[in-house]
């Protein structure tokens, strides 16, 4: 499996190792640890406007996580996908026909259901031009996302809205923002007035 993000694949094949994957988290983990510490220096009352921010940086994270996000629903992850999602996540998604879901239950059933099949889906997901706006402690993704499987692609629009947690004790990428609402449509290829 591989999943992508535009151009740059942030997965690779199992048992692969990406060259950079090692060095850009490294770089990602001291930027934000560099963050954290003038942030951690700051009263707790402080405005978001005293507070050290880094968009670009913010802006990788949501991408990381956002791509370790897929890559979990993907492997049918559920620890990870836990740690990416908050609780009372929020969603509108084709499989709820139409009714705005809330919590993780919903979505657990989907994991558990593919852990009893047992059997491994060779699928390619791929981000496609994805645009990313961080306004403080939230983060709007939004992007067209390919799935190939069995020959065939789907395509689905999606935006994500991520929301930074504040826990310093968060690894990078995982748990430093969560998911707090996303929606997820499959659009007709024909728009007809």
């Amino acid at each position: 499996r591989r999943h992508s993000a535009g151009a740059m694949s942030y997965e690779p094949f199992p048992g692969e190792a990406h060259p950079m994957a090692f060095a850009q988290q490294m770089v990602t983990a001291n930027l934000a640890a560099t963050r954290d510490e003038a942030n951690a220096s700051m009263p707790p009352d402080a405005t978001p406007a005293r507070r050290v921010v880094n968009v670009d940086l913010d802006k990788e994270e949501i991408a990381m996580s956002n791509s370790r996000l897929m890559l979990a629903i993907s492997q049918g992850d559920f620890l990870t996908y836990s740690h990416l999602v908050d609780e009372n996540v929020t969603c509108f998604e084709p499989e709820a026909c139409g009714h705005m879901v809330k919590g993780v239950d919903f979505h657990k059933y989907y994991f558990e259901r593919s852990r009893r099949a047992e059997r491994a889906v060779d699928s390619n997901s791929t981000t496609v031009e994805p645009s990313i706006r961080v306004i403080g402690d939230v983060a709007i993704m939004a992007y067209v996302r390919l799935i190939q499987c069995d020959g065939k692609t789907a395509r689905y629009e999606e935006t994500r809205v991520w929301q930074r947690t504040h826990k310093p004790d968060a690894p990078t990428g995982l748990g430093r923002w969560r998911l707090i609402h996303f929606h997820r449509s499959c659009p007709k290829t024909t728009y007809a007035p």
